[in-house]
């Protein structure tokens, strides 16, 4: 009889062990599944703080995110310096279509600014006619003047602008028109400046 009692003990207590251990390895798992969960919560918290901070940075598709203090995307390489030329004049140099009876709603300007003898600055502008409202679709860059100097580059990251100034009003060595190949909204229009003094022009 003691044999067969002690016999139920000892099945009884490796039974108790068996159970506890169980219970044991249960909470350890759901303690390492809380930590996960907490952990991953936090992460995709993080995730969406930098989705929502990324969305609400509104960025024209023709601007770049990199800009420098001057509001500038970049600068083309100053290497090979090369004088102008041709006798660029600051100011806006707008589509020519706007003359004559067809008359443009909106239409493109580019104006130059910060000229010297190697290099200018420029910045393109949507217009809208009505409204006289402007809105910038190319930040201010610098080109410089290349070849022979009566041409000029930008080299961006993103966009290389070759501008030429054809000759249209006679203005010779003047640049009364410009033309700019490398971004889509300006190829094949020609942009003059009809306020530089002496070569006013309607």
């Amino acid at each position: 009889m003691k044999v067969k009692f002690f016999k139920k003990e000892i099945i009884l207590v490796i039974l108790c062990l068996l159970f506890s251990n169980i219970l044991v390895g249960c909470s350890i798992n759901i303690c390492l599944n809380d930590s996960d969960n907490k952990k991953s919560s936090s992460i995709s918290q993080d995730a969406k703080k930098e989705i929502s901070k990324n969305s609400s940075k509104k960025v024209n598709p023709t601007e770049k995110l990199e800009k420098d203090e001057n509001n500038k995307n970049s600068t083309s390489p100053q290497t090979a310096k090369v004088n102008s030329k041709v006798q660029l004049y600051e100011g806006a140099y707008f589509d020519d279509s706007c003359f004559g009876d067809h008359i443009l709603t909106t239409f493109y300007e580019v104006v130059i600014s910060n000229i010297t003898d190697t290099s200018f600055d420029f910045t393109v502008y949507l217009v809208n006619e009505q409204t006289k409202d402007k809105k910038v679709i190319f930040l201010t860059n610098t080109a410089v003047f290349t070849g022979n100097g009566t041409e000029a580059a930008f080299y961006g990251k993103n966009y290389t602008l070759h501008f030429t100034f054809p000759n249209y009003h006679n203005a010779y060595p003047v640049v009364t028109d410009m033309e700019v190949s490398g971004f889509d909204p300006l190829e094949g229009k020609t942009f003059v400046n009809n306020g530089i003094p002496g070569h006013e022009f309607g």
